[in-house]
């Protein structure tokens, strides 16, 4: 998924979009999939033809971030807390920076599925506990690896909400205050330096659908402007 980030000012309703200048800050790719990859035999290999690890030719290459989708707990553990600490060494090993990108289920989010990993609480004061909790958790887990993720997603794509059906897109307030927890996982961790939190929509294209998710979600209460520092948005050409 491609991910086109603002740096954004949002008061109340209205949402302003700040213009950005000079060079891309991120330069990224989206290498989750490496170790599954991997164990299936694939290799790598430079424009000049030798052989390297992925992480080697992306940093050669100009790659300066790469993002790490992670999930709750996968059928056959790829992409679970573990398997994303594992790659992120490798990544900040060869000079990257790793964003995390939280999908908060078992399985893919995006804005047809965002279901509650199992197990989970579905009322919103407890699913709110469990979040705040997990996220925090998550973050520690880097923090006493050694990882310093530089951007930390709270959720993917989520025009139509996230942890369905408690926090789907006809209950604001519900999204609101899940986000809100999400942030504050992040914020309460250990780490010691504070990621950049993004909210990450779909359809980057549509001003009307990005500018009604925030003032819809804002002006419910839990959530702030500061509690977040980027929007991030899919934005597909075809």
């Amino acid at each position: 998924m491609n991910a086109m980030f603002f740096s954004g000012l949002l008061t109340f309703a209205a949402l302003a979009i700040v213009p950005v200048q000079g060079a891309l800050t991120y330069k990224g790719v989206d290498w989750s999939s490496v170790v599954v990859e991997e164990k299936a035999g694939r290799s790598y290999t430079s424009t000049s033809g030798s052989a390297k690890s992925l992480e080697s030719i992306l940093a050669e290459s100009g790659v300066n971030t790469v993002r790490q989708r992670v999930w709750v707990n996968p059928s056959d553990g790829n992409y679970n807390l573990d398997y994303n600490i594992k790659i992120a060494k490798r990544a900040q090993a060869a000079g990257l920076d790793v964003y995390i990108d939280f999908h908060y289920s078992d399985t893919w989010a995006d804005p047809a599925h965002q279901t509650i990993p199992s197990g989970w609480p579905t009322g919103i004061d407890d699913l709110s506990w469990k979040l705040y909790n997990y996220t925090l958790d998550s973050m520690n887990a880097f923090a006493a690896a050694g990882i310093t993720p530089s951007i930390v997603s709270i959720g993917n794509e989520i025009r139509a909400g996230l942890l369905w059906p408690t926090g789907k897109y006809d209950q604001l307030y519900n999204i609101a205050r899940l986000l809100n927890s999400a942030a504050y996982g992040v914020k309460d961790s250990d780490l010691s330096t504070q990621p950049k939190i993004m909210i990450h929509l779909d359809n980057g294209w549509d001003w009307d659908t990005q500018e009604w998710f925030y003032s819809s979600v804002l002006e419910q209460g839990p959530l702030s402007a500061s509690d977040f520092d980027m929007m991030g948005v899919s934005f597909y050409p075809f």
